[in-house]
């Protein structure tokens, strides 16, 4: 049996903004630097004998994986198929500027992104299809070895909707915080889901480094799903 553990990056400079990233490349922020270090030191322990790590190749997931790195000694490897989805002209602009500029068009997509896809965005079913893809591909290249995966909010939803065979447009309906992590078992053609969206390294770390969610928390340090 083989296990999958998911990882959604640390704390971004546009997620403190609340401003959409996509295919866009900021950096960690000071707070997700940390969350790092901490989600890093939690999977030595969670699976010590992990054969490699794969990270998207944006720059706060690579910047995730090298903390993974440093505390495991694993080697990383580039995925492009686990980037996250392309969101068009609202790569950039806060919720606020997208909420102003695309009168409910925001809260469309969120409540379903298959019937209400981000102007000019990637759509869905290709989005879905070349996470899918790169998940089998890690799989083949690590045949029956535990994998760390370090990606985004939208990658990891695709995942584990795609395991739980749950329609892709619901994959807003999981909640995917910074650094969450994410336990998936393969054994053959049995795929289960252990653990989802845990984040108790940041809650033994104190508040300043807690989750922030997108969808409850609208203050200008919300975090952000994409």
């Amino acid at each position: 049996m083989a296990r999958f553990l998911l990882i959604r990056h640390g704390e971004s400079v546009w997620n403190g903004e609340r401003r959409i990233q996509g295919n866009q490349d900021p950096p960690l922020s000071t707070r997700g630097r940390r969350q790092a270090e901490l989600v890093a030191r939690r999977l030595r322990v969670l699976l010590p004998e992990a054969g490699a790590v794969y990270t998207s190749p944006l720059r706060r997931a690579a910047e995730t994986a090298e903390a993974v790195r440093a505390a495991t000694g694993l080697p990383v490897f580039a995925e492009p198929g686990i980037r996250e989805m392309g969101l068009g002209r609202w790569e950039g602009m806060t919720v606020s500027e997208i909420q102003a500029a695309f009168p409910g068009a925001y809260e469309g997509w969120l409540d379903d992104p298959l019937a209400h896809p981000a102007p000019d965005g990637e759509r869905l079913e290709a989005f879905a299809g070349r996470v899918t893809g790169a998940f089998e591909r890690m799989r083949v290249a690590q045949p029956g070895k535990d994998v760390i995966v370090v990606s985004h909010g939208g990658p990891i939803k695709a995942l584990l909707c795609h395991v739980l065979g749950v329609e892709i447009r619901s994959l807003f309906r999981i909640k995917q915080d910074n650094t969450a992590v994410n336990l998936v078992e393969v054994n053959g053609a049995t795929r289960r889901v252990v653990l989802v969206n845990d984040t108790c390294h940041l809650a033994e770390a104190g508040a300043d480094l807690a989750p922030r969610d997108v969808l409850t928390d609208t203050g200008p340090g919300a975090d952000l799903a994409p």
